[in-house]
């Protein structure tokens, strides 16, 4: 009788942790963190391109500012591909406030230029909606870290797992897109609100030949 107590209470108690630690839900939402992680990267260094090489690109605030872009691009990008590397939630200590500190500066331009400008900035928006996905998927796995192994010790369900991941590229993808696309415009120096008012100097001396 009591060894089918201690056989009961151990079958319980992994079934407990084994649900605890949700090695699916971990991975996918790891391969989340690192998708969204590198797509903001991404967005970021188009950003910097812009501030970097736009019109006015002399003027020290918009260095500045394509300087910290392309510092936090960097930084994300390898940062996803060496997570992505290990398997794993690398650095969090550091990842967790850089990335908090990127979306309160991406919050701070936004309403700069809903307050200011009367537009939204599509690029930091979509950077901003990334870079709080990366944060608050980090969070979750590092909390989960903290309270059991996060699943490290599962194997996943391959077939979820790849659902997961689909998803989320998508979800991704959907947010970085729009972003990407506009910050390429950016680059193009055409200020807001002239968009449609001017020419494109190649397509006028296509027509004159």
């Amino acid at each position: 009788m009591t060894e089918q107590l201690i056989t009961d209470s151990g079958a319980r108690g992994t079934m407990t942790m084994e649900s605890k630690n949700h090695p699916t839900l971990s991975a996918a939402t790891l391969l989340f963190v690192y998708f969204a992680a590198m797509a903001a990267g991404m967005v970021e260094l188009s950003l910097a391109a812009g501030y970097l090489t736009g019109a006015g690109s002399a003027a020290p605030g918009l260095m500045v500012s394509g300087a910290a872009t392309l510092a936090a691009g960097l930084a994300f990008l390898a940062w996803s591909l060496w997570g992505l590397h290990r398997n794993s939630l690398v650095f969090a200590r550091y990842a967790l406030p850089a990335l908090a500190a990127a979306a309160l500066a991406h919050v701070a331009v936004v309403a700069s230029g809903i307050s200011i400008q009367r537009s939204l900035d599509v690029s930091h928006f979509a950077a901003l909606g990334l870079t709080l996905m990366a944060l608050a998927g980090a969070g979750w796995l590092r909390r989960q870290h903290k309270t059991n192994d996060g699943g490290a010790h599962g194997q996943p369900r391959t077939g979820r797992l790849l659902a997961a991941a689909f998803g989320a590229a998508v979800v991704v993808a959907t947010v970085a897109t729009p972003g990407l696309a506009a910050s390429m415009a950016g680059q193009h120096a055409v200020p807001h609100g002239e968009h449609g008012q001017g020419s494109n100097p190649a397509l006028e001396q296509g027509h004159h030949h």
